[in-house]
C-alpha cells in the first residue's frame, strides 16, 4: 500500500512537470523595446529603432537576421511606414512600424531695433516686419498687425498650426513736418509787362492726408525787380513747412545793329599759350575781338593775357570758371561757376563783365545728362537775361573744336561761311595754334571784303541757338 503511494504521487509530479519542461523548451521571436508608434521633429537626423528582437526561449535566446523596408524624408512632414522583418532559420516575423514627421517649431518674428512712432490721428500702423518659419520659410506677408493699448502686437501661424507672437511698446507722436512740392520751377523769370501764373504747389504728410497750402507775396510784372511767393503748409500736430519761389521780374535790353556788314570774332576756353601771339596780329591790323575766359588748368598762369587784352580795347566776356558740364546740375550750380569766373576777371581788370557764353553754346544736349529732365537751357536761357548778363552763341563755326586741325581749313571754313549777311560772330578757340595761325588770313580777307571787324558789348546784335534743352 504504501509503495502504491509513492508510485501515485510520482505519477503526479509528471504529470505536473513534463508539460512544464515543454512549455519552457518552447521556442519563439522574443521582442523587447519595440514602438509601433513614433514622432520625430522635422529635419531630425533619424536612426531606425527595430527593437530588441531574438529566436529562443528564456533559457536560451538567439540572434537572428533584421531587415527593413520603407523611407523616411525627415525634410517632409507626414507619416511614413517602416516594415521590419525578423528571420531565424526558416522562420520569420514581420511587424510594421509608423514613423510621423512634425513641425512642432514656431515662426520667428523680427522687427528693428526702433522705437514705434504712430501717428496720432490713425488707429492703424504698419511697420516693416519679417517672419520666418523652418519650415515654410518665408511667412512675412502672412503677419498680421494689431494695436492694443498702446501696444503693437506681431502674430503669425505656420502651416502646422504652431503660433509666434512678438508684442512691441507704441509711441503716438507726429513731429514730421509735410513736404511741399512746387509746380513749375522754384525760380522764374518773367519780363517786364508780362503774365504771371501762379503754378500753385502740392503738400503731402505722413500722418495727414488733406494737407491745404497757403501762400502770400504778390507779384509786380510792371515793375522790375525780385518778388517772392512763400507757401506754408501745417498739418494736425501743428507741424509747419514752407517753400519760398523767386519770380525776377525783368526789363529787356534794346539791341542795335551797326549799319554795314559787320565781323565778330570771338575766343573760347583761353587764355593759353597762343593768346599773346593772337594779341600782336589783332593789334597789327587794329582789330578788335571778343575774349571768353575761363579759369580751368590749361588756363594757369596767363593771367596777364586778360589784361592785356582788356588794356588793348578787346571785350573780355565770361565762358566758365571750370569748362565742367556739371554746372548744368541746376540753376544754382550754374550762377555758382559763373560768378566765380566773374569775379576773377574783376580782380585782374577792375571790370565787371556781364557779356557770356555757355559751354557748349545754349543749344548743347550734353546738360540733359546732369539736369535731371528739368530742361536747364531753358531756364538759364531766361535767367542769365533777369539778373543782368547777355549770352551770345555764333553763326560761324571756324571747326577747331574738333572738326579738323589744319589752318588752312579753319580758314575756309570761316571765309566761305561769309555772305550777305550783315552780323557773322565766329567760333574759334585761342588756346588751339592751327586756329590762331588762320586768324591773319582771316582779318586779311574779311577787310578786303568790306567787312568791319568788332568787339561784342551789351548793344551787339544777337545772335542765338535755337535750345534744344
Amino acid at each position: 500500500m504504501k509503495n502504491k503511494k509513492i508510485y501515485l504521487l510520482l505519477l503526479i509530479i509528471l504529470i505536473i512537470i513534463i508539460p512544464i519542461i515543454c512549455f519552457i523548451n518552447i521556442k519563439s521571436f522574443k521582442v523587447q523595446n519595440f514602438k509601433e508608434y513614433i514622432e520625430i521633429p522635422y529635419n531630425t537626423n533619424y536612426k531606425e529603432n527595430s527593437g530588441n528582437v531574438c529566436f529562443g526561449n528564456r533559457f536560451k535566446c538567439s540572434s537572428v537576421k533584421v531587415s527593413s523596408t520603407g523611407t523616411i524624408d525627415t525634410k517632409k512632414i507626414g507619416e511614413y511606414t517602416l516594415t521590419y522583418t525578423y528571420t531565424y532559420k526558416k522562420k520569420s516575423l514581420t511587424k510594421k512600424q509608423t514613423i510621423k514627421v512634425i513641425d512642432n517649431l514656431a515662426p520667428t518674428i523680427t522687427v528693428e531695433d526702433i522705437d514705434l512712432v504712430g501717428c496720432p490721428n490713425k488707429t492703424n500702423l504698419t511697420i516693416p516686419v519679417k517672419a520666418y518659419d523652418e519650415y515654410d520659410g518665408d511667412l512675412t506677408d502672412k503677419v498680421t498687425q494689431t494695436i492694443e493699448n498702446n501696444q503693437i502686437i506681431f502674430a503669425v501661424k505656420d502651416t502646422s498650426g504652431n503660433e509666434a507672437t512678438l508684442i512691441k511698446d507704441l509711441t503716438y507722436l507726429d513731429n514730421e513736418s509735410p513736404s511741399i512740392t512746387l509746380n513749375g520751377n522754384r525760380t522764374m523769370y518773367v519780363p517786364l509787362n508780362g503774365n504771371y501764373t501762379e503754378l500753385g504747389a502740392k503738400a503731402t504728410d505722413n500722418c495727414d492726408e488733406d494737407i491745404k497750402i497757403t501762400t502770400t507775396g504778390e507779384v509786380n510784372t510792371k515793375l522790375p525787380g525780385e518778388y517772392k511767393i512763400t507757401y506754408q503748409a501745417t498739418d494736425s500736430s501743428n507741424n509747419t513747412a514752407s517753400v519760398v519761389r523767386k519770380i525776377y521780374v525783368y526789363a529787356k535790353n534794346s539791341y542795335n545793329t551797326p549799319s554795314g556788314k559787320s565781323i565778330y570774332l570771338t575766343f573760347d576756353d583761353g587764355p593759353g599759350p597762343y593768346t599773346g601771339k593772337l594779341l600782336d596780329i589783332l593789334k597789327k591790323y587794329e582789330v578788335p575781338a571778343t575774349f571768353f575766359v575761363t579759369n580751368q588748368a590749361l588756363t594757369k598762369g596767363y593771367d596777364n593775357m586778360i589784361l592785356r587784352a582788356y588794356n588793348e580795347g578787346h571785350t573780355i566776356g565770361l565762358h566758365t570758371n571750370t569748362h565742367n558740364y556739371s554746372i548744368y546740375q541746376n540753376a544754382d550750380t550754374y550762377f555758382a561757376d559763373l560768378y566765380a569766373i566773374q569775379d576773377k576777371v574783376k580782380r585782374i581788370t577792375g571790370y565787371t563783365s556781364t557779356i557770356i557764353r555757355f559751354p557748349g553754346g545754349s543749344s548743347n544736349t550734353i546738360s540733359e545728362n546732369y539736369d535731371g529732365g528739368n530742361k536747364i537751357m531753358s531756364e538759364l536761357a531766361l535767367a542769365v537775361e533777369a539778373k543782368g548778363f547777355r549770352y551770345f552763341d555764333w553763326n560761324v563755326s571756324s571747326g577747331d573744336a574738333g572738326g579738323t586741325t589744319n589752318t588752312a581749313q579753319v580758314v575756309k571754313n570761316i571765309t566761305s561761311s561769309l555772305g550777305n549777311g550783315s552780323t557773322y560772330v565766329v567760333l574759334q578757340h585761342d588756346i588751339k595754334g592751327f586756329s590762331v595761325n588762320a586768324v591773319e588770313e582771316v582779318i586779311v580777307y574779311g577787310l578786303s571784303k568790306g567787312y568791319t571787324f568788332r568787339a561784342l558789348t551789351m548793344d551787339s546784335p544777337t545772335v542765338h541757338h535755337r535750345i534744344n534743352n
